[in-house]
């Protein structure tokens, strides 16, 4: 298949320590033609993206979302999930993005500008969707001076503020021009490995993208606009379905990132499923544990918690453990993600979530093929999930936060981690304290007490080389990011 050479040959320079200088390499390379076909270079953009969202940082949001533990058969992830952050962390990743997805996003927009509105639709919701994933994780990244090649190899820092405001600002543009005009340029068709060309689901995506970025910003007076995010909230035309990558074979090489790495190369030795999202489930009965998480060879769901290194008494195989396969999509957002959204949109601001928040529930429930008659008995009168009747504004946003985090499960765990920073639920206790629900301290960690991961340290592969990297302590991994603050 011709769209899988493509992924393919991104999902190389993904795994590759060395991709920043081969895209260098392609930048002075004479041979190389100075045009390259749109449609071949925008599902190489949407799989890098993708590839690294769910692999690893996919892996990394699990940790620190308390979804998957390092198990005691193996020591391969222990500093995540320690929080013993290193500079070193990620690297690839950041090249990759950078010299990957963002230029390929950067050459599509400049090449689709005037002749292509579809393509440059697609184009600056993507890049907006890497930079926030970006910009969420760092705090800081570089932007209005980034991807110049040799013409600035040490660009500036850019705030996350400024970056949040001006990619909302392209959605708007890139959103106007493509309704003013739909037929200027053909549209992708099964060369967008997303959506396959259907521009209605775009514009979805891209309402959907910036209810959240507004949300996630509510607290930043200049940057937040209520009135928008009302009306997103109120028929804003958001997604009803998943935005995923499904585009994987059963073979090396070809399947989900996360299985093709841990599974495949690694013999999947290395997670546990953890305590704290399986007792949750099991507390309240919820059908989704047995579609997410595999019980040990006892047949029972036995976990342990986070960071429990010293304790060697379970063996591996006893342990419950995520299910991950070849096929697994990357799921970019979900339908229920949109749906908790809107509930929180219109708690906070609106006059109700909680029409939204059962509907999120409902999704949830449809992703792993369970009945919607049945999500109706969680959320119903009586049911463990049954919105709290006369309780505040927060105790109504605790519940929609408690759900997104028990719906993003083993799917989207990097924005399972952002959401809990930003939200503040699930809440942090010791494990003597800890109920269903809670997440707990790692019981391995290198913080203070009372401490948790809020972001990555700058990339080593551009604070080596770059003098403008803003200067930081090991301590900063605990700094919230500017949104949480």
């Amino acid at each position: 298949m011709k769209i899988f050479r493509i992924i393919a040959v991104a999902s190389v320079f993904v795994w590759s320590t060395s991709s920043c200088e081969k895209y260098l390499d392609v930048n002075d390379d004479p041979n190389k033609t100075e045009f390259a076909s749109l449609d071949v270079v925008l599902p190489a953009a949407q799989a890098s993206t993708c590839i690294h969202v769910g692999g690893e940082l996919f892996n990394l949001g699990g940790f620190w979302a308390q979804y998957h533990t390092q198990s005691p058969d193996a020591g391969q992830y222990q500093d995540i999930d320690a929080y013993n952050v290193s500079v070193d962390f990620f690297d690839r990743t950041w090249q990759e993005l950078y010299a990957g997805a963002l230029n390929d996003y950067k050459y599509i927009r400049e090449n689709a500008d005037g002749t292509n509105n579809a393509y440059y639709l697609v184009a600056t919701l993507m890049e907006a969707y890497t930079y926030q994933v970006l910009v969420d994780l760092y705090g800081q990244v570089p932007y209005s001076e980034a991807l110049q090649g040799t013409a600035n190899l040490t660009p500036a820092y850019d705030e996350g503020q400024a970056i949040y405001k001006d990619l909302l600002s392209r959605i708007d543009e890139a959103m106007a021009r493509y309704s003013a005009d739909p037929a200027n340029g053909e549209a992708p068709s099964g060369n967008d490995i997303i959506f396959g060309g259907n521009m209605s689901r775009w514009i979805q995506f891209g309402n959907t993208l910036k209810l959240k970025m507004l949300l996630r910003v509510y607290r930043v007076g200049d940057i937040f606009d209520q009135a928008e995010v009302i009306a997103l909230a109120n028929g804003g035309n958001l997604l009803s379905v998943n935005a995923q990558m499904t585009l994987f074979e059963e073979a090396a090489n070809k399947s989900n990132p996360f299985y093709d790495v841990n599974y495949d190369r690694l013999g999947g030795v290395n997670h546990a499923a953890s305590q704290t999202i399986v007792s949750f489930y099991q507390a309240n009965n919820d059908p989704r544990l047995d579609t997410l998480y595999e019980p040990g060879s006892g047949g029972a769901y036995t976990t342990k918690p986070q960071g429990d290194f010293a304790n060697r008494d379970i063996s591996f195989d006893a342990l419950a453990e995520p299910i991950v396969f070849e096929l697994k999509p990357i799921v970019l957002f979900s339908a229920a993600e949109a749906d908790f959204l809107r509930a929180e949109a219109l708690e906070r601001f609106g006059g109700g979530g909680q029409t939204a928040y059962e509907e999120g529930i409902t999704a949830s429930f449809a992703m792993y093929g369970i009945a919607d008659t049945v999500a109706d008995d969680y959320y119903g009168a009586g049911g463990p999930y049954e919105w709290i009747a006369g309780g505040t504004t927060e105790d109504h946003i605790k519940q929609i936060a408690t759900q997104k985090w028990a719906a993003m499960a083993n799917s989207q765990n990097l924005e399972a981690f952002f959401e809990i920073n930003r939200l503040g639920y699930p809440e942090y206790k010791t494990l003597a304290n800890a109920q269903p629900g809670d997440l707990v301290y790692s019981l391995a960690s290198v913080l203070p007490p009372g401490q948790t991961p809020q972001r990555l340290l700058f990339a080593d592969v551009s604070k080596s080389r770059n003098p403008n990297v803003p200067a930081q302590s090991s301590g900063d991994v605990a700094v919230p990011i500017w949104w949480a603050q």
